[in-house]
């Protein structure tokens, strides 16, 4: 479905480049996409993963500094997919990407800057993130695990600067190559709008001493997509990815 939503994208584009073809049968010309805002604090819009963006990879190179066991983990879920029996993990059960995962899903996503608060929607699984801005995380029994964890965030100059804590563990991974991480990770991200408003980039730090023995900082790219609206995005009605026993991923076929 949102491969016919781009298509059609294309299709605008193609008609915005036929106007004078247009004005001579006596139709309205499309309009042009409007221009994004040029306060670097206005982060609103809606905005489309490129597909570099799909999984979370080191700025510098190579390959996240993993521990022996996660790195085990990683090639025993890649050669499970090469299998054709890839291993269960939340988006077979339906369940949340959760953070960091969502940020890398091939959705496009929604911010909307408050005052005290920037809420980023996500057209896959309906998921927000609440970003809470100049607080302070909870303590104690405040604090517990969650999909999305909790944010808080401040600006720093142009820079809107988020730190997530409690993520859920168990099921969740990194990212959509299903890189492991665990539910003692830090998440900062460092999140500003570049090339005028045209992209958004995301430099994301990981710190998870379970699961990689160094902090690392990976960079996603969003483009600012104005021509795009949410459709209704539902997994529970048709999960065609049954369970097995052994922790694998089948593929039940309706007819």
């Amino acid at each position: 479905m949102r491969g016919l939503v781009r298509g059609a994208a294309g299709a605008v584009l193609a008609a915005l480049m036929a106007a004078p073809a247009l004005a001579q049968t006596g139709l309205p010309a499309p309009k042009p996409w409007a221009e994004p805002s040029k306060d670097p604090r206005d982060l609103n819009g809606v905005y489309m993963p490129e597909s570099n963006s799909y999984s979370y990879l080191p700025v510098e190179g190579g390959d996240p500094p993993w521990t022996p066991e996660a790195k085990a983990d990683f090639l025993r879920r890649r050669q499970a997919d090469k299998d054709g029996k890839p291993i269960v993990n939340t988006s077979t059960l339906c369940l949340p990407s959760g953070m960091p995962k969502v940020m890398t899903a091939p959705y496009p996503i929604e911010v909307v800057t408050q005052p005290k608060q920037v809420i980023i929607l996500h057209e896959i699984q309906h998921l927000m993130r609440f970003i809470y801005l100049g607080e302070q995380h909870p303590t104690g029994d405040d604090l517990f695990p969650t999909y999305a964890g909790h944010s808080v965030g401040h600006w720093e100059g142009d820079v809107l600067v988020v730190d997530t804590v409690a993520t859920t563990g168990g099921l969740t991974t990194l990212d959509q190559s299903d890189r492991p991480k665990s539910g003692a990770m830090h998440i900062v991200e460092h999140l500003r709008k570049i090339e005028g408003g045209k992209k958004l980039e995301d430099l994301v730090t990981f710190d998870d001493p379970k699961v990689y023995t160094k902090p690392w900082t990976a960079r996603l790219l969003y483009d600012w997509r104005p021509d795009i609206r949410f459709i209704e995005y539902i997994c529970e009605e048709n999960n065609r990815n049954p369970v097995s026993a052994d922790g694998t991923v089948g593929a039940a076929i309706k007819q």
